[in-house]
C-alpha cells in the first residue's frame, strides 16, 4: 500500500514537472546585429503558430504548415482531430498576402492572436521564402483555397502528427533564419527574448 502511494505521488510530480515544461513559454532568441536587418513576424495562436516574411514589394507573406483534413478542409471532428494528432497524416502548406503591416494587424485584433515580430538577415529572409515558395509549388495542382481562415493551400510531402506540428515546422524555418529557440515545442507560446539583454517582448491585439 505505502509503494503504492510512492508510485502514484510520483507519476504525479513527473506529470506536474511535464506540463510545467510544455506550458512554459518558448524563446525566440534572434540573431544578433543581422547584416541589412529586416522585421518578420510570427503569429501565435496559442496552439498554433505560423511565420509572416516580407517579399521585395512591401507585402506580407504568411506561411503555415498543418494537418490537411483538419487545418486545410476543415474537418474538425473528433476522428480527425484524434488522427492529426496521433497518426502520421498528410501534411499541408499554406500561404495568406497581406500588403501592409496594418492590414496584419487587423486580422491578428480579429482572432485574437499574438504578433511577435524581431529582426534577421533580410539575406536569410529571402532564401527561406524562395525555398517555401518552391516548397508550396511542388504540389501545386492540389491547391484550394480556405475562405474561412483566408488561407491558400496545397498537399505537403512533411507528414503532420503532434510530434511535427506547425510549432515544430515554425522551428524549422526559425533555425533557417539563425534564431535559436529554447523550450519543449508541442504548443505555441512563444516568446522573443534578445541576445543582448533579459527582454521579452510580443504585441498582443
Amino acid at each position: 500500500m505505502r509503494l503504492r502511494r510512492i508510485i502514484i505521488l510520483a507519476l504525479t510530480l513527473l506529470t506536474s514537472i511535464l506540463l510545467v515544461w510544455i506550458f512554459t513559454p518558448k524563446l525566440i532568441i534572434p540573431p544578433t546585429n543581422p547584416q541589412e536587418a529586416i522585421a518578420v513576424y510570427v503569429l501565435d495562436f496559442y496552439w498554433h503558430s505560423e511565420l509572416v516574411l516580407p517579399n521585395s514589394n512591401g507585402e506580407l507573406i504568411v506561411y503555415a504548415y498543418g494537418d490537411w483534413n483538419y487545418f486545410a478542409l476543415n474537418k474538425q471532428d473528433f476522428n480527425n482531430g484524434l488522427a492529426a494528432l496521433f497518426i502520421p497524416t498528410k501534411g499541408t502548406l499554406g500561404r495568406q498576402k497581406f500588403s501592409n503591416i496594418d492590414q496584419l494587424q487587423q486580422m491578428v485584433a480579429k482572432k485574437n492572436a499574438n504578433l511577435l515580430s524581431f529582426k534577421v538577415s533580410q539575406t536569410k529572409v529571402i532564401q527561406l521564402a524562395q525555398s517555401l515558395d518552391k516548397r508550396f509549388m511542388k504540389n501545386i495542382d492540389t491547391l484550394m483555397e480556405n475562405h474561412q481562415l483566408g488561407l491558400t493551400f496545397v498537399q505537403d510531402e512533411q507528414s503532420y502528427t503532434i510530434l511535427h506540428n506547425s510549432n515544430h515546422e515554425l522551428v524549422r524555418w526559425l533555425k533557417n533564419l539563425e534564431c535559436q529557440v529554447k523550450g519543449l515545442v508541442i504548443w505555441a507560446n512563444f516568446r522573443v527574448k534578445n541576445r543582448s539583454d533579459n527582454s521579452q517582448s510580443n504585441f498582443s491585439f
